[in-house]
C-alpha cells in the first residue's frame, strides 16, 4: 500500500525476505510512506523501490540473525542495519503495527512493518530530544539523520549551523558581486531572473550529483567484489590443476566453480542494475514553477500495472498516458482505484473511459491543454498553475453537465 509523501524524505525501512517479499518504508516521524509485497521479486526491484521513496537511513529485519539479503540491499545504499538480540516474537509484532494508519495485507507486509516500527522505536526518544534542542531555522531531518549515524545531538546542530552560515557568507559574496557587475553592466530585471533560476539549478543539481556519486560509490564497491570473485576463481581453477586427484574431490571443487561462476554473473547483473538507477535518478530534477507527473506510454492494464511495479502509483498523483487511444472503462477502473488526482492523455482518450473517470471525480485533460515543461523517460513535468486552473475549469464543466442532467 502506497502513501502520499515526498519522495526525497529520510526513511526506515523494514524488510521481510523471502520468495514473497515485504517491504515497509516509514518516515522519521514513524508515519508509514509505503507497504508493499510480492512473489519472486528480485534485489534490484526492491533496491529501486525503496530509493524512490526517500532515502534510507536504516534497514531493519525483524528476525535474528538478520538475513543476507537485508544485509545486503543496506550494503548497497549505505544504510545502518541493525542486528536484534533476538527474534520478534508474534505477539509484539502485533502490538507494533496495531493502531490507526497502519494498514497491511499479509503477514509478510506485517513482519516488514513491525521490524521498521521496532527500529524507529528504538530512536524515538531521541529524536523527541531533537524537536526540543533544534533552533529555528535548522533542518529537523537533517539532525535526525547524523544523530542515526552516530553524531551527538549537539555536534549534529552545531555541524549544520556552521555549514549554513558557510553558504550564506558565500551566497552574500556571490550575490554583492553579482550586484555590483549587473548594477555596472546595466542588467535589467530579466537577466536577475535567469541568474536565480540558473542558482536554483545549480542547487538542484548538486543535490542529484551528491545522491549519484553515492551510487557510484557502491557500484565501484561491486565491480571490486567481482573483480575479487575473479581472481577467486582463478585461483581455485589453479588448485585443481594442482592438487585434487580423487574423482570426487575434482566433482567438489567444479560445483564449486560453477556457484562462482553464477555469483559473478550475479553481481554483474546487480551492477548493470545499479546503473540504470543511477540513470532514473540522474534524470528526476525539480522544475521552477513545475509539477511533477508520472509518464505511462499506453493507457493498458499492462502498461499501468508495469509502471506500478517499478515506481508505484501513490494517492495523488497526476498521471500522463503518453497514448490515451488503448483502454476503455475497466482501465480507466484501474487507474481510478491507485486514487490519482488527475489524468493527462495524449492522442484520444475512449467516450467509455472518460465517463467513467468522470464518474469517479478524477480529471481527465488532453496533453494539448497542459503542455509539458520537461520529461526525463518515465517523469516529467506540467506548469502547476496552468493544471490547476485546467482541473477547476473540468470540474466547472461536470458540475454544469450534471446540473443540466438532474434537470432532465
Amino acid at each position: 500500500m502506497a502513501y502520499p509523501h515526498a519522495c526525497r524524505t529520510y526513511t526506515i525501512v523494514g524488510i521481510d525476505p523471502g520468495t514473497t517479499v515485504g517491504i515497509a518504508i516509514l518516515d522519521l516521524d514513524g508515519n508509514p510512506v509505503d507497504v508493499f509485497s510480492a512473489k519472486n521479486y528480485s534485489l534490484s526491484d526492491a533496491i529501486a523501490r525503496i530509493i524512490a521513496r526517500g532515502r534510507p537511513l536504516i534497514i531493519a529485519s525483524d528476525v535474528a540473525p538478520t538475513p543476507a539479503m537485508v544485509k545486503k540491499i543496506g550494503s548497497l545504499i549505505a544504510s545502518r542495519v541493525p542486528e536484534l538480540e533476538e527474534s520478534l516474537s508474534t505477539e509484539e509484532k502485533l502490538a507494533l503495527t496495531k493502531g490507526e494508519g497502519f494498514v497491511y495485507r499479509n503477514a509478510h507486509e506485517r513482519d516488514a512493518l513491525a521490524a521498521s516500527l521496532h527500529a524507529f522505536k528504538h530512536y524515538k526518544a531521541k529524536f523527541a530530544q531533537i524537536q526540543k534542542k533544534i533552533p529555528p531555522g535548522v533542518d529537523e531531518a537533517e539532525v535526525k539523520a547524523l544523530v542515526v549515524k552516530g553524531v551527538s545531538i549537539s555536534a549534529a546542530i552545531n555541524r549544520l549551523l556552521m555549514a549554513r552560515e558557510e553558504k550564506r557568507r558565500r551566497r552574500d559574496k556571490r550575490g554583492a558581486g553579482t550586484k555590483a557587475r549587473e548594477e555596472r553592466a546595466g542588467e535589467g530585471k530579466a537577466v536577475l531572473r535567469l541568474r536565480q533560476l540558473l542558482k536554483g539549478k545549480d542547487e538542484r543539481i548538486a543535490l542529484l550529483e551528491e545522491r549519484t556519486t553515492e551510487l557510484k560509490d557502491l557500484l565501484a564497491e561491486r565491480e571490486r567484489e567481482i573483480r575479487r570473485l575473479k581472481r577467486k576463481l582463478d585461483a581455485e581453477r589453479s588448485e585443481q590443476r594442482r592438487a585434487l586427484k580423487k574423482s570426487e574431490l575434482i566433482h567438489a571443487r567444479d560445483v564449486e566453480i560453477e556457484r562462482l561462476h553464477a555469483e559473478v554473473a550475479a553481481r554483474t547483473r546487480e551492477t548493470e542494475e545499479l546503473q540504470r538507477i543511477i540513470e532514473r535518478l540522474s534524470g528526476k530534477r525539480e522544475v521552477k514553477g513545475g509539477k511533477r507527473i508520472k509518464v505511462i506510454p499506453a493507457f493498458t492494464h499492462d502498461a499501468t500495472q508495469e509502471f506500478d511495479r517499478k515506481y508505484g502509483i501513490a494517492r495523488g498523483d497526476v498521471v500522463l498516458f503518453e497514448d490515451g487511444s488503448g483502454g476503455g472503462s475497466s482501465t480507466a477502473e484501474l487507474v481510478a482505484t491507485k486514487g490519482v488526482s488527475a489524468v493527462i492523455y495524449g492522442k484520444e482518450l475512449s467516450h467509455s473511459a472518460a465517463d467513467t473517470f468522470a464518474a469517479r471525480k478524477i480529471p481527465a485533460l488532453s496533453l494539448d491543454a497542459v503542455p509539458l515543461l520537461a520529461k526525463d523517460e518515465d517523469f516529467a513535468f506540467v506548469d502547476r498553475q496552468v493544471l490547476e486552473e485546467q482541473v477547476a475549469d473540468w470540474k466547472q464543466k461536470l458540475k454544469k453537465r450534471t446540473k443540466v442532467l438532474l434537470v432532465r
